[in-house]
């Protein structure tokens, strides 16, 4: 398999790993189909030697002359991609724009609007759910209140948030910056299963903010973790500092200076009758659907082609647009410049915007912003070095992976990678390599676990993605055999404390071993299951000697462990079972419920304390997998038939083999599930380590 393949087939991986944590992120809202999340002061430039181009993209001489970047070429390159086989394989619908210096090369549409009327895309007038995209034009606002000096980007957030408890346990003040890089340290960056309780009056920005108060519990500025919540905060000191509802004020200092005369924050009767059909996995209309709160500022806003056009022409030209200014021209020069990096030389964070997908850029520097939500998923990028801009957005979960094909092809074709006298890569004996060794978990989703273990001079990796052997590049900087690169970053003492490499939403801490249970062997089969889960928090049992693996899980302990390992905020809604009031565990198992794992009726009983059957264990299982990440039911012969309404269920978790060695097979291949004995949480925790490895396919 060619390296080109290989990186493509991992970056693909990435791109599921990001549409299972929007997934998983994403909770009912109450009468609608489905939810996501989705003091003065001078403007303050960073200082010399972090903003600009990292040293990586500093190389020189070009292998092949690449054309030049105009219209036509533009034009050629984009049909050529769409009509590829394995494109249209996965295209519904998408919109494709490419920009240069203060003109509009491509604005095309390809696909549908909507596949079963045949409805064509009009670049010009169709809307599509930009998601996270909406980001960068929130951030653009604040940073209109800043350049102003009525707003601080050093200063304390708090200030601008009346009415807002937040909790911070570090001494250290959230500012403005943070919001804007992604490093606030709260202990929860998503609201994903905040339904609202009233779907009659849906949630202000300023009860949605109240509602979702933060906790900060870590430093911050010091570690990287995707933040919706701190992109909603900024829009809410948009609107306590100006006095106006935020979609007014971004309508009246963003969208119409810069002509995006179709752009919007909110769905209703006008916009939706405009919008883009999005479709699931398997191709079916997802429908309309509210976001909570309506108007998000970190991912709701609905805009075409030329919309966006105009923004990235903007941004290119330092905050200009046909003959208005919407930033003056060092404001808008410091949102693309690095902020944050996870070690030297690998960027991640501008003011607002985000450099992903580095094995792509060829050595350039490259700010964008992507964006997923049900049925949309989208990426857009600035080459401020060349002022050159483009946009790709699908209208289906089936193409996640088009934005990465296209982007991949784009600079492949228009700028291919430099050759040069690359760094010198360091040379580590193996016992230098063991400092980086350990299981890191990630910040934001803490399933998402990756084992590093050092080897003769390189590093061995293990994750939901696969095996991997990574090289030195740099100190603190190592490259796959497809190209991607995983970066290390240090603590204040100078210990390796986190990786960037599996998930491009978050650095993964090294985690602290903890000591193993008194009662499970080492030698036990079900040991490096139990250990993994411990480690990731799933029992939240610190300090327990003792796991009891032979004892029953209960229902709600089961469920629980879901909440934990994806790393959501607990739900604030009230408890859906009378039964789980009042219980230790209500909170978690109302937030897996809200996730629509769980589909009991609200006002019955839940049973919390009884122990799970293993088929139940196993519908909670199936449902992550179908209804989180689209996985097909697949067929098992069983020894035992289990309930009818479990069936496929147990069929797909012994086809997936989500379970330990208790399931045995007979003489004729049938497996032994005991579908109605109870689970133990040695089992449980099989199930789910299985599962954890399993989910993404290894």
């Amino acid at each position: 398999m060619s390296k080109k393949i290989r990186n493509r087939t991992r970056t693909t991986q990435i791109a599921v790993t990001s549409l299972l944590v929007a997934a998983l992120l994403a909770a009912p809202v109450a009468g609608a189909p489905a939810t996501a999340q989705a003091a003065p002061a001078a403007l303050q430039l960073p200082a010399a030697g972090i903003a600009g181009l990292p040293a990586a993209a500093a190389t020189t001489g070009t292998t092949a002359q690449a054309p030049a970047v105009d219209a036509k070429a533009v034009q050629a390159f984009t049909d050529e991609f769409f009509a590829r086989k394995d494109v249209k394989d996965i295209l519904s619908g998408a919109i494709a724009v490419v920009v240069k210096d203060d003109k509009v090369l491509l604005n095309a549409g390809y696909g549908y609007a909507d596949v079963a009327a045949k409805k064509p895309i009009d670049p010009n007038g169709t809307l599509f759910r930009t998601a996270s995209i909406s980001k960068a034009i929130t951030s653009t606002g604040l940073m209109q209140l800043v350049e102003q000096g009525k707003v601080d980007l050093h200063g304390d957030i708090t200030k601008y948030l009346p009415g807002v408890n937040i909790v911070n346990k570090t001494g250290v003040p959230v500012t403005v910056e943070h919001l804007l890089t992604h490093t606030t340290g709260f202990e929860f960056t998503d609201s994903g299963t905040d339904a609202n309780p009233d779907a009659a009056k849906p949630l202000s920005l300023d009860e949605f903010v109240k509602r979702n108060a933060p906790t900060v519990v870590r430093k911050p500025g010091e570690v990287y973790r995707y933040d919706n919540l701190a992109f909603n905060i900024q829009g809410l000191i948009i609107e306590n500092v100006t006095g106006q509802p935020f979609e007014q004020y971004i309508q009246e200092h963003v969208f119409a200076p810069l002509q995006m005369n179709n752009a919007t924050y909110l769905l209703d009767e006008t916009s939706g009758k405009k919008l883009a059909t999005g479709y699931d996995g398997q191709g079916k209309p997802l429908g309309a659907y509210q976001l909570s709160p309506a108007i998000s500022p970190d991912g709701s806003m609905l805009a075409s082609g030329s919309d966006l056009a105009n923004f990235m022409i903007a941004h290119l030209n330092d905050g200009a647009f046909g003959g208005k200014r919407v930033l003056k021209a060092e404001t808008a020069k410091s949102m693309l410049e690095t902020h944050y990096e996870a070690a030297p030389g690998v960027p991640i964070m501008g003011y607002g915007f985000e450099s992903f997908f580095h094995n792509m850029q060829n050595g350039q520097y490259v700010m964008g912003k992507g964006g997923d939500l049900p049925g949309y998923h989208s990426w857009m990028w600035l080459i401020p070095e060349h002022n050159v801009g483009g946009l790709i957005l699908s209208t289906s979960d089936a193409s996640v992976e088009l934005r990465t094909l296209y982007f991949d092809a784009f600079m492949d074709r228009f700028y291919p990678k430099k050759a040069g006298n690359a760094p010198t890569a360091p040379a580590f004996t193996k016992q230098q390599l063991t400092k980086f060794e350990g299981l890191y978990s990630s910040l934001r989703m803490p399933l998402m676990a990756t084992k590093v273990t050092a080897g003769d001079g390189v590093l061995l990796v293990d994750d939901a993605l696969g095996s991997h052997t990574l090289k030195p590049t740099a100190p603190l900087t190592f490259e796959d055999e497809s190209g991607q690169i995983a970066a290390f970053k240090e603590d204040d003492k100078g210990n390796i404390a986190y990786i960037y490499y599996s998930s491009p939403d978050s650095l993964s801490q090294k985690l602290v071993e903890k000591p193993a249970y008194t009662d499970v062997q080492g030698d036990s089969p079900y040991a490096p299951d139990i250990n993994l889960l411990r480690s990731l928090g799933a029992f939240e049992d610190d300090g327990a000697a003792a796991f009891e693996p032979e004892r029953a899980i209960t229902r709600a302990e089961f469920v629980a462990i879901v909440a934990r390992i994806a790393g959501i905020m607990p739900s604030k809604n009230p408890v859906a079972f009378p039964d789980m009031r009042d219980h230790s565990l209500a909170t978690l198992v109302q937030t897996v419920y809200e996730l629509g794992v769980l589909t009991g009726v609200p006002g019955q009983n839940f049973e919390p304390d009884r122990a799970i059957t293993r088929e139940e264990a196993a519908i909670v299982a199936f449902r992550l997998a179908t209804g989180l990440i689209g996985a097909a039911p697949a067929p098992a012969k069983l020894a035992t038939a289990p309930s009818k309404w479990a069936d496929d269920a147990v069929q797909f978790v012994v086809s997936a083999g989500w379970h330990g060695p208790e399931v045995t097979k007979d003489a004729s291949g049938a497996a032994e599930y005991r579908p109605r004995a109870s689970m133990t949480k040695q089992e449980a925790a099989a199930l789910y380590g299985t599962l954890l490895r399993g989910i993404l396919g290894h």
